[in-house]
């Protein structure tokens, strides 16, 4: 069997990386897989010591089939430093395993991928293998080692070329072509009303959101990604270094990582178990503000806000 390779994106984050890169090394598969880790330059001149700190250790990394350090020597971006990685390793691989540097993965994450990624490799419907599973209630009878969803999650996340390949990434203004379908509208916000917001952000061009790219195409050709239904990653990035996520204690971003080191029983897509969907979409719907959050989270009142909070 072929092993997926795994791609790193790194900053100035050193105990992050250290934190994944050990949850890494305790996967049996760890020595059969080969690891890129995409160091980004630095953006200003205060960060360029700590760089240098993430680089030293990148380069001192064992555990591995094969580490390739990938560091840039002009500052890219994150969005764009990471899309040049995957470009260059799809043109060696079929597939690729992608984590951030403040993802820790379970002890059998990557034997769930690979197998994952063997098992639903010709089925086009399937866009990517997600690790996290948020800490929401599946249905009482649902019986299943994983689970389908309409959409996907970056906290550890595989794919194949084929499917990756096939977006579009670059920007162009995805809401006013939604727009223009009520019912394609509808139904791309019912994946949570959060998305709305980051839709038209990416397509004002305030923020590149190439994650919520990828769920556009996702939806404009009924894909789907899968899911454990017990977690296989955390996100330990919500501690104030990280681009999105803020500095707040997030329950739900650390569930209990698998423990159990059984095969994952995988099954074929058949369709979407309503019952788990809804429980899911509520979740998001929480966890992203409620009610009030619903109405006005990403509109002019909530950019003031964002100002007067900034002010004091």
């Amino acid at each position: 069997m072929e092993y997926a390779p795994i791609i790193i994106s790194v900053y100035d984050r050193l105990d992050h990386l250290k934190r994944c890169i050990e949850s890494l090394q305790r996967n049996e598969l760890a020595r059969y897989s080969e690891l890129y880790v995409i160091s980004d330059a630095a953006y200003k001149k205060e960060h360029i010591p700590l760089i240098d700190e993430v680089r030293s250790y990148i380069n001192g990394i064992t555990g591995f089939k094969k580490v390739y350090p990938v560091f840039r020597e002009k500052n890219l971006g994150g969005n764009k430093s990471i899309r040049l990685a995957y470009q260059n390793i799809l043109q060696i691989y079929d597939s690729f395993i992608s984590l951030e540097d403040d993802i820790v993965v379970s002890s059998d994450f990557l034997q769930y991928m690979n197998s994952a990624l063997e098992f639903y490799k010709d089925d086009e419907r399937i866009f990517s293998i997600c690790g996290f599973k948020a800490p929401f209630l599946l249905p009482k009878d649902y019986e299943g080692d994983v689970y389908f969803y309409p959409c996907n999650s970056p906290w550890g996340i595989a794919t194949w070329k084929d499917r990756w390949e096939s977006v579009n990434h670059d920007y162009f203004d995805r809401f006013s072509e939604l727009k223009k379908d009520s019912k394609k509208y509808k139904a791309f916000i019912s994946i949570g009303f959060y998305i709305k917001g980051i839709l038209q952000a990416d397509s004002r061009k305030e923020i590149v959101a190439g994650d919520l790219r990828v769920y556009y195409h996702m939806f404009q050709h009924d894909m789907c990604s899968v899911f454990p239904v017990v977690s296989k990653t955390q996100n330990w990035g919500f501690d104030g270094t990280g681009e999105h996520c803020g500095n707040k204690e997030v329950w739900w971003a650390k569930p209990e990582l698998d423990t159990r080191n059984q095969p994952t029983k995988f099954i074929p897509f058949n369709g979407y178990n309503e019952e788990l969907l809804h429980n899911h979409r509520k979740f998001q719907d929480k966890i992203n503000g409620g009610l009030l959050a619903k109405w006005l989270k990403y509109t002019w009142v909530h950019r003031l806000w964002k100002k007067i909070k900034r002010y004091l």
